[in-house]
């Protein structure tokens, strides 16, 4: 700036001379000295070298205006990039408190998820449970073996009664049975199952149902209710318990095939292939019969021995042997009533009982004390059976032949009581003491077409067996003589026809002298399985 107020002096000075020399008057003085060339030369280049710093000045002037406007770009975009600094500190402020708002939204959902997680665990552990329970059910469901029966029966009884005495009128009679199963395993170890069936619930001895009553509904019992446990660890053992079928050999000499023991059984078991003895079996046997608060409680106790023996390719023999012991045997006879009789638990009965069961009639030796009924007899039976199979070489006709042997080895056992008593001895002889047995069947019903022909002939004696639980179908249960013949046609595969007919009379000894006319009792039935 110094220098060019320098140059505006410069130039105001050279004019100002010019001025002055052009426009004076001509004086009559002596005149200055004249501008030379070299004054002029020297103004010039004063003149030039105060343009040229000039110049230098105005170069340096536009580098500082130029600096400054570098300075002012550069504030400019420092402030433009503060301001975008500050905005994009305020984003990342807003964004970070966004991203906290976020994160614990997030966390309340994990810990919402969380807890989610936890009783979705719990109602997946419950629904795995529930799919295991179902599927075990559907497991035992897909074992379950379901069957059953219907027989109708035509049953026409013509004669009997003395032969002094006018015959009877004949009686016919229509009955049915109904019978279903449910079986099934619960394990490998563990088997179970019940039966439900028709009949008079106070009848132990038989299923059938009279069609009678004038319409009215009949009843369905509880006829089976058991389980078998058969451990694969040791296969020859096994424990039946419940209300059960038979798990021994018998003939209906002593036990009726209606019947089902209560109770429980246990055996041994041991079977072998192609050698001369092919079976070995032990069975343990205990059975309540009447169990009452304080006693005396009535059971029966047996046990049998089974043997299987293999005489050539064709010819199969078993030979068994059991005994059955009856415990207080006296309550059997105080509560057996007869007939189609309905228990009456509760309710005295005219042998002095208080339950009472129907059946058959009581065809024992007894007496009364005190308006109570006791047998001449206890009971303790050994009985031997002993069948033969054979092969004939036709598969429809097999022959099969049985043997069934019994003695009461306490036949007049029970006249104690009468004597302790001071009452009569009732009359026992204790040589009626045995009973026989003896069927034999040609033929059999497995497929359509298949027959089978059957004949069974029975002597039973007075105090043989008990009379209360063996064959329902006999002249009457014991001091009987009993033929039975037989023929049933399988005539589809679910289908079977038979007639049975039964012709019995009672035995004539010194304490049952009259001579009776055969009772003849023929069945004609239609059997249906499903």
């Amino acid at each position: 700036m110094k220098s060019a107020w320098m140059l505006c002096a410069v130039v105001m000075l050279a004019t100002a001379l010019v001025g002055q020399t052009s426009t004076a008057p001509k004086s009559k003085k002596k005149q200055a000295a004249p501008i030379t060339a070299a004054d002029v030369q020297s103004l010039k280049d004063a003149i030039a070298a105060q343009q040229a710093a000039l110049a230098q000045q105005q170069q340096q002037l536009q580098e500082l205006r130029d600096q400054l406007r570098q300075k002012d770009q550069a504030v400019q975009q420092a402030q433009s990039a503060a301001t975008d600094a500050t905005s994009k500190a305020d984003a990342a402020q807003a964004a970070a408190t966004q991203q906290q708002q976020s994160v614990t939204e997030l966390k309340g959902d994990v810990n919402d998820l969380q807890a989610g997680l936890a009783t979705g665990a719990v109602n997946l552990q419950e629904s795995q449970k529930a799919t295991n329970r179902l599927n075990q059910e559907i497991r035992l469901l897909g074992k379950l073996k379901l069957s059953g029966d219907l027989r109708l029966r035509y049953e026409p009884f013509w004669g009997g009664g003395a032969t002094t005495a006018t015959e009877p009128a004949q009686r016919n009679r229509q009955r049915y049975r109904l019978r279903f199963n449910v079986n099934t395993s619960i394990t490998d170890d563990v088997a179970a199952g019940f039966t439900v069936a028709s009949g008079d619930i106070g009848d132990p001895i038989s299923t059938n149902q009279t069609e009678t009553g004038f319409f009215t509904r009949n009843p369905i019992n509880i006829d089976k209710a058991f389980v078998v446990y058969k451990p694969h660890q040791f296969k020859p053992f096994n424990l039946t318990a419940g209300k059960f079928g038979y798990t021994w050999l018998r003939t209906e000499l002593t036990w009726d095939n209606d019947l089902n023991p209560e109770g429980g059984t246990a055996a041994l078991n041991w079977d072998w292939n192609h050698k001369f003895l092919n079976h070995f079996g032990i069975i343990a046997i205990g059975t309540p019969i009447w169990e009452i608060s304080g006693g005396p409680d009535t059971y029966m106790v047996g046990g049998q021995v089974q043997t299987g023996w293999s005489l050539g390719s064709r010819v199969k023999f078993i030979a068994d042997a059991a005994y059955y012991n009856y415990d207080n045997a006296d309550s059997i006879a105080q509560n057996q009533v007869g007939g189609n009789g309905f228990a009456s638990n509760g309710t005295t009965t005219t042998a002095g009982g208080t339950f009472g069961f129907g059946g058959s009639s009581n065809s024992n030796n007894f007496g009364d004390i005190d308006a109570k009924r006791f047998y001449a007899s206890k009971f303790g039976m050994f009985d031997a059976i002993a069948r033969l199979d054979f092969d004939t070489g036709s598969k429809r006709w097999p022959i099969y032949a049985l043997i069934d042997f019994v003695q009461n080895t306490e036949a007049c056992g029970n006249l104690g009581v009468f004597a302790a008593a001071g009452v009569a001895f009732p009359k026992c002889d204790p040589h009626q003491r045995h009973g026989y047995w003896g069927e034999v069947k040609f033929g059999q019903t497995k497929n359509k077409g298949d027959l089978l022909l059957g004949y069974t002939f029975a002597r039973i004696e007075k105090d043989a067996v008990l009379a209360a639980f063996n064959f329902s179908d006999l002249r009457q249960p014991t001091n009987v003589i009993e033929h039975r013949v037989e023929a049933l046609y399988q005539a589809y595969p679910h289908v079977q026809i038979g007639m049975t007919g039964l012709i019995g009379r009672q035995i004539v000894t010194a304490q049952s002298p009259t001579l009776e006319r055969w009772l003849k009792r023929f069945q004609f039935d239609t059997i249906v399985t499903f």
